[in-house]
């Protein structure tokens, strides 16, 4: 059975070692269907560390309330008033 192998004339071949599209595919798809390693669920644990702290976050945010954010003293902004007009800031500035 021939394969038809369309080639670049102004480049090389991208794919050497005469490999056919079966084999590319199983190349492609080995890491995403191989078993997790050691560095995944490393990855894994800190993401649900992080997780787990935008949770409690938002349990304290919604039985404390917004005054934790240092809303209830008279001389600051408050954090999200403060983060508010730092990215709108940010946002603002362009090249001239």
């Amino acid at each position: 059975m021939s394969l038809l192998r369309y080639e670049s004339q102004a480049r090389a071949p991208l794919v050497e070692g005469n490999k056919t599209y079966h084999d590319v595919t199983e190349d492609i798809c080995r890491p995403v269907e191989a078993k997790p390693g050691k560095l995944w669920w490393v990855g894994f644990i800190i993401s649900l560390g992080l997780l787990g702290f935008g949770v409690v976050s938002i349990y304290m945010d919604v039985v404390y309330g917004t005054g934790q954010w240092n809303l209830n003293k008279t001389i600051g902004w408050g954090w999200d008033i403060t983060n508010f007009v730092w990215w709108v800031g940010i946002g603002r500035t362009r090249e001239r």
